[in-house]
């Protein structure tokens, strides 16, 4: 597993430092970063080896300052194993690329200009020296180890960009969620004996028969053409082997039929190759092959995918998540991926996000929940309100927005947003938040993420504190209540600490506008009330917390 990646002078990451988890979410704003990240453990460990080329020059250097060295280094836990022709083996904890340019004048190059090292890592944070051939009277020859593809391939990762094709997954594609579905079939096929040997057979003659049958007069003539038109641009070039080139069609490939197979989609009578669908369909059919994966297939390394909400409607975007969720929980693969949508980044799993920042003129942040008193409280907090928090999407907006206003629920939300709307203040045009936490009680919950992640945030709710009236019973009960109003009014006022105004409405929004706590559909009437009311006659707390969310 990938257990951090670390930039230095890499576009805007220009010194981050990202621990990740067996399932990470990267959010935030646009352009702070988060593609950049998931690009940067792409060059170290995607499908191309890195060059020189990988690299826009001097685009990829922060501030294009080529004069700096670029590096990017991919941690391992448990580390990568080497084994060198001793037989000793050798813990590689990281996998760096690094940029840089020349410090003097060499045979191929000049002062200054860039070159690429791709180093493996061992416990001391260099090339581990390994034995990498005997010498005269057998005693091995030790040079610092260079990253081989063997080793690379121990953490190699499925990547998915944005545009969702299901080129990329199809068993040609090296690497691919299908290419690995079909590996153990593979094997099956070239057994020596059994069934898949037979099988093998049968479709080799098969396959020779349908070629002849496609090998039409018109066909052939082509080939004839091609192939004696690239004989004499052979010969040309010197070669002697001109006589032994041919040239034909061929639809697939006997040896390895598996790599050929694709993807048709069927609809009634129209058939469709996968890949000439829309980007909607073809993304339907990358998750299902995420959810083959998940029932079929074996450990799979690190699936690292960008935007996995493209193309998907809601519904589709909360089983892919929870698909997601599932293979990464029980340990198939670890998955990263950076997203925009609140239903990819609960913030009920707190330990999931990596929100990345990025101020005007400076480069990208990143924080996380890492405090162990953090997680130790926020992880209580989620297994007393599990219902409440999981509710309501709307919450993960914290995550995104500049500042967040945190209510008590749906209601109070609506009375906020009236109150924005009648004090001419755009919130969305403004990147605010209102975020509905369920209930009161778990108003800490969020208050406690936000502190922890540096999201700025202020806080409105009932005071909950009520006149002692009625009989005695009645008398003890509403001290009952007052005392635990108290003790959480006090828990949100030090959670909150000096980061956030926290607005207390008295002693509640309802009995503010005049809406009795025993009323029913108590969120339309307090809509209601506050409708007929001048901006001036809306409850003051109500009016300052918006102040606060838009100073």
């Amino acid at each position: 597993m990938i257990s951090s990646v670390s930039c230095r002078n890499f576009r805007s990451l220009e010194a981050v430092d990202l621990p990740l988890e067996s399932f990470t979410a990267i959010v935030g704003p646009n352009g702070v970063g988060k593609t950049t990240i998931l690009k940067a453990i792409g060059m170290v460990l995607g499908d191309v080896w890195p060059s020189i080329r990988s690299f826009r020059l001097p685009q990829d250097f922060t501030r294009f300052e080529a004069t700096k060295d670029l590096s990017i280094n991919v941690a391992f836990e448990p580390p990568l194993i080497h084994e060198d022709i001793v037989g000793a083996t050798h813990a590689i904890t990281g996998l760096r690329v690094r940029c840089a340019p020349y410090r003097r004048a060499t045979k191929q190059a000049e002062r200054g200009d860039l070159h690429v090292e791709f180093e493996p890592l061992g416990a001391k944070g260099e090339p581990p020296m390994v034995a990498v051939r005997r010498v005269a009277g057998g005693k091995p020859e030790y040079r610092p180890l260079s990253v081989s593809t063997g080793l690379r391939d121990q953490a190699r990762v499925l990547m998915i960009d944005h545009r969702r094709s299901v080129v990329q997954h199809l068993p040609s594609a090296r690497g691919s969620a299908l290419a690995r579905l079909f590996e153990p079939a593979r094997r099956e096929l070239e057994a020596a004996e059994g069934k898949g040997a037979q099988a093998l057979a049968r479709f080799r003659e098969s396959y020779e028969i349908a070629m002849e049958a496609l090998r039409t007069p018109r066909v052939q003539q082509v080939e004839e053409t091609i192939r004696d038109t690239a004989r004499r641009m052979i010969g040309f070039l010197g070669s002697a082997a001109m006589e032994e080139v041919d040239v034909r069609f061929t639809f697939a490939d006997p040896a390895n039929p598996l790599n050929s197979l694709r993807l048709v989609y069927q609809e009634g009578d129209l058939v469709v190759p996968a890949e000439e669908l829309g980007l909607g369909i073809q993304s339907a059919l990358v998750v299902g092959i995420f959810e083959a994966l998940r029932h079929l297939g074996g450990p799979v390394g690190t699936v690292v995918i960008e935007e996995p909400e493209m193309y998907l409607h809601p519904q589709a975007q909360r089983y892919f998540h929870r698909l997601l969720a599932e293979m990464a929980d029980r340990g198939s693969c670890q998955v990263l991926y950076a997203t925009h949508s609140p239903i990819f980044a609960p913030a009920t799993r707190f330990e999931t996000i990596r929100l990345v920042r990025k101020d005007p003129g400076q480069m990208s942040r990143v924080s996380l929940v890492s405090d162990p008193a953090d997680r130790e409280f926020l992880a209580a907090q989620r297994s007393a309100h599990k219902l409440a928090l999981s509710s309501d999407p709307t919450t993960s907006e914290l995550l995104f927005a500049r500042r967040v206003l945190l209510v008590e629920g749906p209601g109070d939300r609506l009375a906020v947003l009236l109150t924005a709307e009648r004090l001419n203040q755009d919130l969305d045009a403004e990147d605010l938040a209102v975020v509905p936490c369920g209930t009161k009680t778990a108003i800490p919950f969020f208050a406690r993420t936000c502190c922890a992640l540096g999201v700025d945030f202020c806080i409105l709710h009932d005071e909950d504190l009520l006149p002692e009236e009625g009989d005695e019973q009645r008398r003890a009960q509403i001290r009952k209540d007052n005392a635990n109003a108290a003790r959480l009014n006090k828990e949100i006022r030090e959670m909150a600490g000096e980061q956030a105004n926290v607005f207390m409405l008295q002693p509640s929004l309802e009995q503010c506008v005049a809406v009795g706590r025993s009323a029913s559909q108590k969120p339309r009437r307090v809509i209601e009330a506050l409708g007929v009311l001048e901006t001036e006659g809306f409850p003051q707390p109500l009016r300052d917390a918006v102040a606060a969310l838009v100073r």
